[in-house]
């Protein structure tokens, strides 16, 4: 069930009434909820959810009655190599064959080529790094072990953020779970505008720019510079509107439940830093990667070289975290090496000294914005060959028309559309990063509320795109 479609609304009804009907059986609702809606993507992914479930649950429970440390560790290690263990078999083993047998190719050995063909579950990704998240804070007595199954089994499962995160902490999450949820009109009006927000970034934004990057990506040797560049701005568009209106329908739906869900995105465009940018962009993982990675290689402990060395490991993995491929390495690597680089300017040149804090926002502003689109080409790029041909095209600008964006999916009332829901993004995005108290005044007001629900509301059932259109992140 996509949360963008009717049947997750019409399952979404009938678990609240459920839910808020029977306080006492609120954990096995939710939990029997959420696997009932993991369930309609494919019975099977339920197997290896459930066994990330009880793995973890029992390495906890294992640590914190071991005697020893080296009996907390033996139980650490057996979780964390069934967990990375799993996510790297269905993720990454036919990736690594298809390689070992291109390499093999290449020493002039015949082969012929072979693939496993596995599925990779929804989420897997996400829920499996929530899982050894938790081992890890028990591990390191950053959490107690959760003793009730039923509890931990809903925050793995909890559904609203089951399939692409936000990635979840337990000591935020597990002590929610423990307590029983009221229905509540705050909760609930705040809940549907971050639904509503959440589902006009996707269907009036997302999906309405998606047949013109498809188009274009699909034959990029066809176009010339400009439509490279336009192909990567709308990516980076795109990207940012599916995935956090993704996090912000997730945010919604637990916000109605009574749960409360960080904040995945912080208006990353308007970040003046590449630094900065990570500090806004998919917060969830990025956090994670700091305090499971980074930290524990060392941080920025050994000096500068030894930070440039995590900084770009931590990116790498981050790359390979997102898909088999080699251009999500590449993705990866730029962003780590460019973050060293930034380090190093910041470092010497201390343009803060010579240049006014305007100049230096702008300077800094678009040195992020040219590696995110650099870096967003190779993400979305099919091969890396294919992300370095559309960067050398940049020096070819061909002429842009109207005709072409008719030709690749868009016609006059949806290039309107697009354009003033451009504009209503960029006002509320800037509003929400710069001016919050404003937006805190219109949401005191009931009648300015209600208002602005009603209105987002006709316009994404007006100019919202309709149809079974997946989340970009559930590929993850």
């Amino acid at each position: 069930m996509l949360f963008n479609s009717f049947e997750f609304c019409g399952f979404f009804i009938a678990f609240l009434a459920v839910f808020f009907l029977l306080p006492r059986g609120q954990p096995f609702v939710l939990l029997i909820g959420s696997y009932i809606f993991y369930i309609s993507w494919r019975p099977s992914f339920a197997l290896l959810l459930a066994l990330t479930t009880i793995v973890d649950y029992t390495t906890a429970l294992m640590m914190a009655r071991a005697r020893t440390e080296a009996g907390r560790k033996a139980a650490m290690v057996i979780a964390l190599s069934i967990n990375l263990g799993v996510l790297g078999t269905v993720k990454y083993l036919d990736f690594l064959i298809s390689n070992a047998l291109g390499l093999i190719g290449l020493l002039g050995y015949a082969v012929p080529d072979y693939a496993l063909g596995l599925i990779l579950p929804l989420g897997i990704s996400f829920y499996t790094f929530q899982s050894v998240g938790y081992t890890l804070d028990v591990y390191h007595r950053r959490v107690e072990a959760e003793r009730d199954f039923l509890t931990y089994a809903q925050y793995v499962s909890f559904f609203p953020q089951l399939i692409a995160g936000p990635i979840e902490r337990a000591a935020h999450m597990l002590p929610q779970f423990r307590r029983t949820h009221r229905l509540s009109y705050e909760n609930v009006t705040s809940g549907l505008f971050l639904i509503g927000y959440g589902l006009f970034k996707k269907m009036c934004i997302a999906d309405v720019v998606a047949p013109v990057v498809n188009g274009i990506y699909a034959s990029p040797g066809q176009y010339a510079g400009a439509y490279q560049l336009i192909a990567a701005i709308l990516f980076a568009i795109q990207i940012y509107c599916d995935f956090s209106g993704y996090s912000d329908v997730a945010r919604g739906t637990a916000r109605i439940l009574g749960f409360d869900l960080m904040i995945n995105f912080r208006q990353p465009y308007f970040a003046t830093s590449l630094t900065e940018f990570w500090h806004r962009w998919h917060i969830s993982l990025s956090s994670w990667f700091r305090d499971y990675l980074f930290i524990p290689l060392g941080g920025s402990r050994g000096g500068e070289r030894m930070t440039a060395r995590n900084l770009v490991i931590v990116f790498v993995v981050s790359g390979i975290w997102h898909g088999a491929a080699w251009t999500f390495v590449a993705w990866g690597a730029l962003h780590g090496v460019c973050l060293v680089i930034e380090r190093a300017v910041a470092r010497v040149a201390r343009p803060e000294s010579w240049l006014g804090e305007p100049a230096r926002r702008l300077v800094g502003w678009v040195w992020m914005m040219i590696v995110v689109l650099v870096g967003w080409m190779f993400f979305r790029s099919t091969s890396v060959a294919g992300a370095v041909s559309a960067l050398r095209s940049l020096g070819d600008f061909g002429g842009v028309s109207y005709f072409t964006f008719k030709m690749l999916g868009l016609a006059s009332v949806e290039l309107v559309t697009l354009a003033v829901s451009l504009v209503i993004l960029l006002i509320v995005d800037f509003h929400l990063a710069f001016r919050p108290q404003r937006l805190e005044v219109l949401g005191r007001s009931r009648w300015l509320s209600t208002g602005a629900g009603v209105a987002l509301t006709y316009y994404v059932v007006l100019f919202g795109v309709f149809g079974r259109v997946e989340f970009i992140y559930f590929q993850f």
